[in-house]
């Protein structure tokens, strides 16, 4: 028997929420890592090693095949480039700037996607688009502001170059992933980014680590709670609430570093810092709102009787044609 269409929204939104939660943790888990002496190029090659293997598992049980062969090497790019550059720039401006401020940066990235979108893909910009771009400049203005004078102004670039990286990573994204299956894709994308960091790490002799307790139990919680586990909740969550609820549920993520900051790391934020993330999230929300359908419930048939069906096929044909120059940006797995 099909649960209540209400049983399937509560659930979706925990699991996109706890998602985020999850995802917040990622500045924390670096900070931290750095005091226990490990370096961003050990931290991300078991970080993606181990998560990838995680995700492999996952789809065996899941029964997702291997996405044709034809987008493998989309996926490896996607992986070896944009995982890898966001992931090298934000956890290296973790050294020069609070993880607080860092996760606010790096939700600079609709903005950017939205300017990049009208650049690359000729997409209009309305008023409500320009008004969340500025929200958003405002924000960061403020927010880099109060960190000027205590941080170096390399992590404040590094922060903005994570928000690039993955601004780069969605729009090639939204054009590669519809259609294939959500986490055998992620997990190809977690591998090319683990091959690439290993590689490096080798190479840099930075591999070996000189094995604790701490730093097992961090590395495992780096790559289980703040990696596995929030992409499979995800997925999970797209699936019953639809990409414009879990794209608005997922800015719970900067509010959740800011606050595991506080209260693990001891940051402490001005009132204009918080006055800052909190322009830029609701400019954030804004925007992914725009990336979603015009319809995305996904619990329609629970709810809508048989004579819908056609009016639903027509709605989806002409988002459809709207989608050719626009594709979902929260269709693509999240970092």
């Amino acid at each position: 028997m099909r649960a209540p269409a209400a049983n399937r929204n509560a659930v979706g939104v925990a699991l996109v929420i706890g998602s985020a939660c999850c995802f917040g943790t990622l500045g924390v888990f670096g900070k931290l890592a750095y005091r226990l002496g490990l370096s961003t190029p050990q931290l991300l090659s078991y970080r993606f090693a181990l998560a990838a293997l995680l995700l492999w598992l996952a789809a065996a049980v899941m029964r997702q095949g291997l996405p044709p062969r034809r987008r493998l090497v989309g996926l490896a790019i996607m992986g070896g480039a944009g995982y890898v550059g966001q992931s090298g720039s934000y956890f290296t401006a973790l050294h020069f700037i609070p993880a607080s401020t860092n996760a606010l940066l790096l939700y600079t990235f609709p903005v950017a996607v939205t300017l990049l979108a009208a650049v690359l893909f000729h997409e209009s910009l309305g008023w409500k688009k320009l008004a969340a771009c500025v929200l958003a400049f405002l924000g960061t203005v403020l927010v880099v502001e109060a960190q000027l004078h205590a941080a170096a102004p390399r992590g404040i670039l590094l922060g903005l170059g994570s928000a690039a990286f993955y601004s780069g990573y969605i729009l090639y994204g939204s054009r590669l992933l519809p259609g294939l299956p959500p986490v055998s894709a992620t997990a190809c994308i977690m591998t090319s980014a683990a091959v690439v960091w290993t590689g490096y790490a080798a190479v840099t002799g930075q591999l070996a680590v000189d094995w604790t307790v701490p730093r097992i139990a961090l590395i495992v919680s780096f790559a289980v709670l703040g990696t596995t586990i929030p992409v499979l909740t995800f997925i999970l969550g797209l699936r019953l609430v639809g990409p414009s609820r879990a794209a608005i549920l997922s800015t719970f993520e900067p509010a959740s570093t800011v606050l595991l900051a506080v209260v693990i790391l001891g940051e402490m934020a001005s009132p204009i810092q918080y006055l800052g993330g909190a322009l830029i999230s609701g400019a954030s929300g804004a925007r992914l709102v725009r990336y979603g359908p015009e319809r995305d419930d996904l619990n329609a048939e629970d709810t809508q009787k048989r004579h819908d069906v056609g009016r639903r096929r027509r709605g989806a044909c002409r988002r459809l044609r709207v989608d050719r120059g626009e594709r979902k940006a929260d269709l693509v797995p999240p970092v």
